[in-house]
This record gives structure tokens, C-alpha cells and sequence, in this order.
């Protein structure tokens, strides 16, 4: 009996013994529930993520972007035919906008390997470089998500800059610039070749390198930054020496460089625009146009430029379009507006370089001068320009070259035109 006693679970042990069971039961349930949750919400997030790639996916095959993007990545040329038609509006577009008719176009199809393209040749018009209308054309295509695709010089029946235009790698049209004679862009009374240079970014300091510039042996034109320390003493001096004056207009660029005080902004209204236009002529009073410093974004922007325009054709103004994006707009707005225009063909020295390195791009400059009939080139107030234009320019003038200044280069049809056309307004 006492054995037997020892070996038979007492109630308690039996009832700790279910209760253990019990809990182990309760924490199983609770364990497959937890999984059970766990798989639902992994579940959800699948179906989710999953969703989100397929409407992506409709997005990039449906809209105008996707599609280019989708062909500049090589993932499909489904969409070649319809993007080239886009592109084939934004060059007729362009086409315009540079002055050129219809006569002026000579069109064909041709064939390169597989692909088939539409090639339009045509003469540079007078008041454009060749490279200027590769700017007005890399401007039109970058509106449509595409691109240059390659370029190249021709020099086999005179001098062509030919364009590939398309998207990413695959071209669709091919472009053809002829340069006109030199008779075409120079005045009958100068037929030689000419040079007009911009010495840019004055207002900081009136020093020897400074002064240097104002006494160079050839005509020059000015351009001075407002609200700085020295600008009112620069348009004071040009004044006195008789020497053309633009004002460097600070204009926003791309990416977050400062432009400085008083910039021209995209999102500004044309009532802006027009009253810093004002308030920098009443401030300073001689300069006969602008040029824009920086503003490779709000050059860019159509609306900011028609608001621009506007605003110096009422006051007679002209406008030099630095260069300082292919994709500016300047020119074509300035055109609508009736604004007189030019624009930069080579910075001289963009960063601080050295004498010689200076002296090959007025070189280059020069034979640009040689084949187009004028060029213009921005230089800017470093000891080292300074002394590599002293050593060049005597030589230059000496092989025929003629130095000019921008406002010489205004014929007064164009003034009297200027005059008569009606003011272009920002009502888009």
C-alpha cells in the first residue's frame, strides 16, 4: 500500500500537469496566428508592390516620356515612329521660330543601315552660326525628351555641320547646316571678316587688369554686373571713354550657384521682370541692351524669356544671349517679341586659364571670323586674357581682321523695325 502510494499522481500534480497542457495548447494557437498574420501582411505588401510595378509599367508604355525613355534605354523601338513624328513637329517648330520658309527646306528620306530618316538641309540664316542653329535644334528636341544623337563638321562641298537628332542612341531625322558666305552675314561696306568681343563680369574691383581692358587698342563692348561695388563706376568710365555698355543681367541658373542680387527667376511674373528691367535702366541709365550672366535655367524657359523680351523691346533694348545652355530660347522669344538679338559664338576663357590657352581660342575665334564673315566671343577680366588679346590683336588687325563693337552690328532697319512691332506679351 505504501508503494502504491508513492507511485500514483497526487490531484495536484494531475492538475498542474492540464494546466501545463493547456498553455501549451493556447501558445500553438497563438504561434499559428501570429503566422497566420504574418503571412496575411507579407501577402498585402506583394500585392501591393506588385500593383504599383504594373501601373508604372502602364505609365512608361502610355505616356510621351515613358515611351522615350523606354526607346533611349534600348528596352523597345516599338515607339520610334511616333516619337519621330513628335520630334518632326518640334523641328518644324524650330524651323520657324530660326526665320526659315518652306523654300529654305530641302527634304528627302534617307536610309542609314535599317533605319530610315528624314534628312532636312539648309542654309544657316544670316542672323544665326551654324553652331547657334545647333543650339536652337538641341533646344527643340530636348522639349520632346529627345536629342543630339551625334554631330560632326563636313568640309566635302563647303563647310556643313551635320546633326543626328533622336533618342538615346537611335536617330530618326538627320540635319544638314550649311554655313552662308560671308557676304551674307557681313555688311556690304565690311567685307572682310570681323570680330566683336564682350568682356564680361565687370563690377567687382576697377584695377590695372581692369583698366588694361578699357584701354585695348581695338573697339570693345562692356558688360557690367549690377549691384556691385564697382558698377556704377564701370557705366561711368564707358560713358566717358564713349565705349558700348550691356548690362551682365543675372539670370537663375540650373543646379544651386548664385547668381546674384536682383536675378531674373523662372516663376516670376512679367510684371517682375519688367519693373528689375526698369529699376536697373533708371539706376544706370547707358547700357543699350543686355546679356545674360548664367541663366542656363531661366534662359531655358520660354515663359521667363517672353517676359523678358517684352520688356526690352519696349524699352529698345537688345538682347546677347551668352550661350550658357544649348537649350536657351533667347533668340526665338526675342524674335517674336521684335527684339534685336545675337548671340555668343565662344568664351574665351571661361575659367581662369592660362595666356596660351587664351590665345588658341581667339585664334579659333579668328577663323571663325575668316569663314562665317563675324564672330563674337566673350572674354572675361583675367591678367591672362588680358595679356594674351595684347599679343594677338595687333597680329589679328594686321591679317585683315576687324575689330567691332555689338552696337555697331544693329542695322537701323532693325531699329525701325523694333519700333513697329507690336510688344509680345506673357498671356500663356
Amino acid at each position: 500500500m505504501e508503494d502504491r502510494r508513492r507511485t500514483r499522481p497526487t490531484q495536484g500534480a494531475r492538475e498542474a500537469r492540464g494546466a501545463r497542457t493547456a498553455q501549451s495548447a493556447r501558445d500553438d494557437r497563438g504561434a499559428r496566428t501570429a503566422r497566420s498574420r504574418a503571412v496575411g501582411s507579407t501577402a498585402f505588401f506583394v500585392v501591393l508592390f506588385v500593383l504599383a510595378l504594373c501601373f508604372a509599367g502602364l505609365r512608361l508604355w502610355t505616356s510621351d516620356r515613358g515611351q522615350a525613355l523606354l526607346v533611349s534605354h534600348g528596352l523597345t523601338l516599338r515607339f520610334v515612329p511616333e516619337l519621330a513624328t513628335r520630334a518632326d513637329v518640334a523641328l518644324a517648330r524650330c524651323f520657324i521660330d530660326m526665320g526659315l520658309l518652306r523654300g529654305d527646306l530641302k527634304v528627302k528620306q534617307v536610309s542609314e543601315g535599317t533605319l530610315r530618316l528624314r534628312e532636312y538641309t539648309f542654309t544657316a540664316p544670316g542672323h544665326l552660326t551654324p553652331t547657334q542653329c545647333h543650339a536652337e535644334i538641341a533646344s527643340a528636341v530636348h522639349a520632346v525628351d529627345g536629342g543630339i544623337v551625334h554631330a560632326e563638321e563636313r568640309h566635302e562641298r563647303g563647310d556643313e555641320l551635320v546633326l543626328w537628332v533622336g533618342f538615346g542612341a537611335v536617330p530618326t531625322h538627320r540635319i544638314v547646316v550649311r554655313t552662308p558666305s560671308a557676304a551674307r552675314i557681313a555688311a556690304p561696306a565690311h567685307a572682310g571678316p570681323r570680330i566683336a568681343l564682350i568682356i564680361d563680369d565687370l563690377g567687382n574691383a576697377m584695377n590695372e587688369t581692369t583698366r588694361g581692358f578699357l584701354e585695348l587698342p581695338v573697339p570693345v563692348t562692356l558688360a557690367v554686373l549690377p549691384d556691385l561695388p564697382k558698377s556704377e563706376k564701370f557705366f561711368d568710365e564707358a560713358r566717358k571713354r564713349e565705349i558700348p555698355t550691356l548690362l551682365h543681367l543675372p539670370m537663375e541658373p540650373e543646379g544651386d550657384r548664385d547668381p546674384g542680387k536682383n536675378a531674373i527667376r523662372v516663376g516670376m511674373s512679367a510684371d517682375e521682370v519688367d519693373a528689375l528691367v526698369g529699376d536697373h535702366l533708371r539706376h544706370y541709365k547707358t547700357f543699350f541692351g543686355v546679356n545674360n550672366h548664367m541663366g542656363s535655367r531661366a534662359a531655358a524657359d520660354r515663359n521667363t524669356m517672353r517676359a523678358l523680351m517684352a520688356s526690352l523691346r519696349k524699352r529698345d533694348l537688345v538682347f546677347i544671349d551668352s550661350q550658357t545652355t544649348p537649350y536657351s530660347v533667347g533668340r526665338a522669344t526675342g524674335r517674336e517679341a521684335g527684339v534685336w538679338c545675337m548671340g555668343n559664338d565662344l568664351f574665351l576663357d571661361d575659367n581662369a586659364e592660362p595666356a596660351d590657352a587664351v590665345a588658341a581660342h581667339v585664334e579659333h575665334l579668328a577663323t571663325l571670323a575668316r569663314k562665317r564673315g563675324l564672330a563674337i566671343g566673350i572674354a572675361h577680366p583675367h591678367p591672362e586674357t588680358l595679356n594674351a588679346l595684347r599679343a594677338m590683336l595687333p597680329r589679328l588687325q594686321a591679317e585683315g581682321i576687324e575689330f567691332v563693337t555689338i552696337d555697331s552690328l544693329r542695322p537701323k532697319s532693325a531699329v525701325a523695325a523694333s519700333l513697329a512691332t507690336p510688344v509680345a506679351t506673357n498671356e500663356q
